[in-house]
């Protein structure tokens, strides 16, 4: 596979995406750098050629085309996207997009040991601040944050107030911008280089990340960076400060025009390829981010009765929703849409039903949460499946839906959504095996290896004799962190934590650590101590096999019949995640609504 491969459907896909995350986070999503040649120019904005191509060959076969698998190099990818239909421009060339924003340059001091600079740039410009570890202090910009930082880890530098009216400080904070680069400076040096990618104020993130200084302040004016380089080697800061009439050593934010950037641009280490705001395009405003609330409440709102009760949108995100648990892309061509769910249709669809594929491919966009790119405009109310086969637009789970469908809980909570609410009177264990989420019968989830044999024997045929035959395998296992199953086993006593059962075998104690979220797919849960627990043989079975769940009292109860089978025992230093007994909690409720 290779360029010839991508679709102008693709290319459109691509291209929304990019322009949902900004092209500084699409890039780095995605292992790309920054266009040095040639861009796609569509509707006005300008696009990284090669990061589009890469990301449209994604959605048009399956397989993501990477940064260095490009064969013959940009102009070869220019003369694809122009094949295609699309406008592609030497990046060389002057174009009617808007002008070119050159970066001004923020000289910002690092602080003493004193003030904690170190230990702060160490904390939360190298290693980064979790996002989630602030979404409460964040508010209203947790969601940009969230889509600069698809990783989850912010980089963030701050500044105090000043009561001045009109010093160095006060005008680089007024005047700083997004797209100029920020020189750390700390004795004497410049050693480290970061580009601004947000600017915000925020006592109360700033308190959380860094708390305050000895007058009680907090570095409440914050910049998000991006870029984030630290030098091999120092640079003398005298030269650059000479250059731009600042005078040594630096102790205040100083900001510099463009112009002066350039002056000093040789004396600085050449700058790394790495995935930053394109300066002739200004970030995108993130879109407004759905809740986990949202996704459910949109699944449980589906249109089924367009053309009398059907299945076949409730089928069709089930199928989408497996694909984020396999972390397949999140939209699939048209011929691979109709090849999977065809058979999903022909066999869960109710009786009497004549839905063809090209039905949840095009009317699931109603719902909010899929889309589809790539169908002309002036396209047909329901276009016609030799349409579909002709264009072979893409279609499938919006960005923000995937993306919440990551998390494990809220996928496990979308599925039994769409069981309870939909899919009466279908076999749906069987339809849970068919569109890959077997892994949710078991609280281990699926293994690897174990959707092959289904966990079965070979037969060998009747009547064999002699020693029991062998077979060859190759098979690869997750790797157990033994110490902490031996752990929760010993603080326990080797006593079972539901009915206090202390085994004996091979005259040791016997127990077993259990866990609670499965570590298999597509559970993927952890392998820590707050995720396990000490069980006997029998329990561990039963709750492997959704047979017993842990209430939020920690009351132990029989899935079926909901009888309690006790308590469950606790000990001080064995922390249990609520949010895992939950998790499995929820996967029992799909067990009970499933069946036997």
């Amino acid at each position: 596979m290779g360029l010839g491969d991508i679709t102008r459907a693709g290319v459109l896909a691509a291209v929304d995406e990019c322009q949902r995350l900004g092209r500084e986070t699409f890039r780095r999503r995605y292992g790309f750098g920054r266009a040095t040649t040639y861009e796609l120019v569509l509707d006005g904005h300008c696009y990284d050629s090669k990061a589009i191509a890469g990301v449209a060959h994604l959605y048009s076969t399956g397989d993501l085309l990477s940064a260095d698998g490009f064969s013959g190099g940009a102009r070869t990818v220019a003369h694809r996207l122009r094949v295609l239909g699309f406008t592609v421009t030497d990046g060389n060339a002057a174009t009617d997009g808007p002008q070119q924003v050159v970066p001004q340059i923020v000289l910002q001091p690092r602080g003493s040991s004193r003030d904690r600079g170190p230990q702060n740039f160490a904390k939360s410009v190298r290693q980064g601040i979790r996002i989630t570890d602030i979404r409460d202090a964040l508010g209203e910009q947790a969601d940009a944050l969230t889509a600069l930082y698809p990783d989850g880890i912010a980089r963030l530098w701050g500044s105090t107030p000043t009561t001045q009216v009109n010093n160095e400080k006060v005008r680089a904070l007024r005047d700083r911008r997004v797209g100029d680069d920020v020189l750390f400076y700390a004795e004497n040096h410049f050693f480290a280089r970061a580009r601004i990618l947000h600017l915000f104020n925020s006592p109360p993130v700033a308190r959380e990340v860094w708390g305050t200084d000895e007058a009680n302040a907090t570095w409440e004016h914050i910049m998000a960076l991006g870029e984030v380089e630290e030098f091999s080697a120092p640079v003398l800061a005298a030269p650059i400060l000479r250059r731009l009439n600042v005078r040594a050593p630096l102790r205040s934010l100083t900001l510099r025009p463009a112009e002066d950037y350039r002056h000093v641009g040789h004396l600085l280490p050449e700058k790394s390829h790495l995935a930053g705001p394109h300066p002739s395009t200004p970030l995108a405003a993130p879109y407004p981010q759905p809740t986990a609330t949202d996704l459910l409440d949109r699944i449980g709102s589906l249109d089924t009765h367009r053309d009398g009760p059907s299945h076949h949108q409730p089928l069709a995100l089930l199928w989408a929703i497996s694909r984020v648990a396999a972390g397949k892309p999140r939209l699939a061509p048209w011929s691979t849409f109709r090849a999977e769910i065809s058979p999903l249709l022909s066999e869960f669809e109710l009786l009497g039903s004549e839905v063809t594929p090209e039905y949840p491919f095009w009317h699931l966009q109603g719902s909010g949460l899929w889309e589809v790119h790539g169908t002309a405009p002036d396209a047909d109310p329901i276009p016609q499946a030799g349409v579909l086969t002709a264009t072979q637009p893409v279609a499938g789970l919006t960005h923000a839906s995937a993306e919440l469908l990551q998390t494990p809980l809220t996928r496990l909570k979308a599925v039994v959504k769409l069981c309870s609410t939909y899919l009466d009177g279908v076999d749906r264990r069987e339809l849970l095996s068919r569109v890959g989420l077997a892994g949710y019968t078991t609280a281990d989830g699926l293994l690897d290896g174990d959707e092959s044999d289904g966990g079965r024997e070979a037969a060998d045929a009747d009547g064999a004799t002699g020693p029991a035959a062998r077979r060859e395998s190759t098979s690869s296992r997750l790797v157990r962190n033994a110490a902490i199953a031996t752990q929760v086993k010993e603080l326990h006593g080797h006593a079972c934590q539901v009915c206090e059962t202390r085994l004996q075998y091979k005259r040791r104690p016997y127990s077993e650590a259990a866990h609670i979220r499965g570590l298999g797919s597509p559970h993927d849960g952890p392998d820590e101590l707050p995720n396990l627990l000490c069980l006997c043989p029998n329990h561990h079975v039963l709750f492997d096999g959704l047979e017993i769940y842990i209430d939020v009292d920690g009351i132990v109860k029989r899935t079926h019949g909901g009888d309690s089978v006790g308590s469950l025992r606790r000990h001080a230093d064995h922390q249990i995640d609520e949010a895992y007994l939950q998790y499995h909690r929820t996967l029992c409720e799909l067990n009970m609504r499933t069946g036997k």
